[in-house]
């Protein structure tokens, strides 16, 4: 049997709207997306395992690790025009990943969606802390973000390396002939023209219009600990969503089951006015170079808000 593999890949960054965006393409009838959101196969073709922070369990369990297996996440579709998988971490390793990308798909279209910096690095320390894996402050885990990346947690835990985008950005579009660069902040009042866009540049009916969900992956502190922990990740789930995505089981349709239930218990949380500022002082010089590259407007990053258009993603 013909498996069609990926024509296109989502490949960042990480708590920028990515899986909203990936759950209004999948809705799109010519578009196919991976029966995982993440497989993160080309990454796993590298990185040390096992990983060693708390929870990343979780993570590695449902990572693709072997070509096998990230053929089975596409012998599903069905004629579809547009075919791809949004594994984000695949941006911050441009040097060892995008070899492996040319090598298996040739010369894909690349879609990359970035964030403010400094909103995506609180938004990845509250991913955390609603799962139970983070128990310190944002300020504790930024002071140690370089052990941990010795100990090997997972990329997540890199809250502030991970917002430096301009030599990453800047690799993927020397590699590849088509690279759609978007910038959450500039749909903040039209999120559809976000998609019409993306649907546009993998040349499929732009005037499809997905169904809308309120909020997607929504992060910050849990009320009450001990309830939480029915809905924190762990290596058993992990892997069993792993099988039953390979199965055709529709996963994403158990999760907007269980969402309602787990955001009640999330209250929001914010970054320290200290803290913000020096986080935008150490990015400003990378957002100067990111803008002439991409020829457009960041001054939206400038005077931000934390949760946007795709709240708590």
């Amino acid at each position: 049997m013909t498996v069609s593999l990926p024509n296109f890949l989502l490949v960042g960054a990480p708590k920028c709207g990515t899986t909203a965006i990936a759950n209004h393409m999948a809705q799109h009838p010519d578009i196919y997306m991976s029966a995982i959101k993440e497989p993160k196969y080309f990454t796993a073709q590298f990185i040390p395992f096992p990983l060693r922070g708390p929870g990343d369990e979780f993570v590695e369990n449902f990572t693709v690790k072997t070509l096998d297996i990230y053929k089975k996440l596409f012998q599903r579709v069905n004629g579809e025009k547009a075919v791809g998988e949004a594994s984000v971490d695949n941006l911050y390793f441009p040097e060892q990943v995008i070899p492996l990308i040319k090598t298996l798909l040739g010369d894909v279209k690349i879609i990359v969606v970035l964030r403010n910096p400094v909103d995506r690095a609180f938004s990845a320390y509250k991913n955390l802390l609603r799962d139970g894996r983070e128990t310190l402050t944002f300020e504790e885990g930024l002071g140690i973000e370089p052990l941990r990346r010795l100990k090997r947690y997972e990329y997540l835990w890199r809250y502030q390396d991970l917002g430096f985008y301009y030599e990453r950005v800047k690799v993927y579009m020397a590699h590849f002939t088509h690279v759609k660069v978007i910038i959450l902040e500039h749909f903040e009042k039209d999120s559809s023209e976000l998609l019409k866009q993306i649907f546009r540049f993998l040349n499929v009916n732009v005037s499809f219009k997905p169904k809308r969900r309120t909020a997607v992956n929504a992060s910050g502190e849990p009320i009450l600990k001990w309830l939480q922990r029915f809905f924190n990740p762990t290596g058993f789930k992990g892997s069993a969503y792993k099988f039953l995505a390979l199965e055709g089981f529709d996963v994403d349709r158990l999760m907007r089951w269980v969402e309602p239930f787990r955001d009640k218990n999330i209250r929001p949380i914010y970054m320290k006015p200290e803290t913000r500022r020096r986080l935008k002082e150490m990015y400003v010089p990378d957002m100067k170079k990111l803008e002439q590259l991409l020829k457009t407007d960041l001054s939206a990053w400038l005077d931000s808000k934390d949760d946007l258009i795709f709240q708590g993603a």
